[in-house]
């Protein structure tokens, strides 16, 4: 079925009403074709294009046709409480179903209507990742005083060492202590700004991701990674920081290439996604940036704690690269979450679209 399609049926339902739904309604005829599909069900099942029938969904532990037919033939509703399925873009989905039976003209429809469970709990989550980053930042700005006063001082010294030195040689270890110096202040700064950044453009999400993909595949050592790119065209211009936005994905795409330990697959996949809520605010539209990578997974015990600075399952990382991004995508009125399993990670960047109002 094409998305968006409704087939004219004898009822006085007000297709607009249901339309901005938040709870995903689905109306079958007797051969159990789609005869309406509401905006939050079809972001719900996942298809960007083409719907496919309903069953062709893959749900744990239950035969949801067996429940269909069984409400078709004795007329009875049925709740199908924590409903666990994998939409048609095999994405996990915790629901509340409800199964029912209505006649219009003689005619028997199944309505089934779907309410996620999952997503309040990732909510709560939500809130506890911006509360993490709230008490991340106020810790950076208690230790910006202490190090921005000695960095001032090895910022000074290189520069006064820099100008009585003559052999260009030992000039070039002064520069560089410059740079760096230079480079970790403005990381601070960053990391202890509170306030979004002001210089927003609108711009082209998948331009982004198409940029900081061409960088990773310049460097020779990631060669065989296969990146695989499934992208929805109809995502929307979004004003955003360009820059910042480059940096919070390649420091995510970064941590995936060190994942799959440089051979294996990363997928980059774009969604709009309808009714949908970061931390306590709700927004009519976001849209998700998923980074998804096939690499050793990330420990259920970090899960919860890989956002907060010096946290990290490497030996040789610093722990920054994630928080520097979720600082980033917040200050852009965004999140970042992360679930890992089974070999894969997904790290999804969900930035809202009314940053354009």
């Amino acid at each position: 079925m094409e998305r968006n399609k409704k087939i004219e049926i004898d009822t006085t339902i007000n297709f607009d009403v249901l339309d901005n739904l938040r709870t995903a309604i689905l109306i079958l005829d007797e051969s159990l074709g789609y005869v309406y599909v509401n905006n939050s069900a079809e972001d719900l099942l996942g298809s960007a294009t083409t719907l496919k029938k309903i069953n062709e969904l893959k749900c744990s532990d239950v035969n949801l046709l067996t429940y269909i037919k069984n409400v078709r033939l004795d007329d009875q509703s049925v709740m199908l409480r924590d409903l666990k399925f994998k939409n048609f873009d095999r994405i996990e989905k915790i629901c509340d179903c409800i199964i029912s039976s209505y006649f219009i003209s003689n005619k028997q429809y199944i309505l089934l209507e779907f309410n996620e469970t999952g997503r309040l709990y990732n909510i709560s989550n939500d809130q506890n990742l911006i509360d993490q980053q709230k008490a991340t930042r106020e810790m950076v700005k208690g230790l910006s005083h202490e190090i921005k006063n000695p960095l001032g001082g090895i910022m000074g010294a290189a520069q006064l060492l820099d100008r009585s030195l003559t052999d260009e040689s030992q000039t070039k270890f002064t520069k560089i202590i410059t740079k760096e110096s230079e480079r970790l202040l403005k990381l601070i700064n960053a990391m202890s700004s509170p306030s979004p950044s002001n210089e927003r453009e609108l711009i082209n999400l998948h331009e982004i991701t198409e940029h900081v993909i061409e960088l990773f595949k310049y460097d020779e050592t990631n060669s065989k990674i296969l990146f695989v790119k499934d992208y929805d065209p109809s995502i929307p211009q979004l004003n955003l920081n360009k820059n910042q936005i480059i940096q919070a994905l390649i420091n995510i795409i970064r941590n995936a290439i060190q994942a799959i330990n440089q051979d294996g697959k990363i997928i980059i996949r774009t969604r709009p996604i309808l009714k949908f809520t970061i931390g306590n605010k709700k927004h009519d539209l976001v849209i998700k940036l998923d980074i998804i990578d096939n690499g050793i997974g990330i420990p259920p015990e970090k899960l919860k704690e890989i956002f907060y600075p010096m946290v990290t399952t490497k030996n040789d990382g610093m722990g920054l690269g994630l928080t520097i991004a979720q600082s980033i995508i917040i200050q852009n009125n965004g999140l970042i979450e992360c679930n890992s399993k089974n070999n894969e990670t997904i790290f999804s960047i969900i930035l809202p679209w009314d940053n354009n109002e």
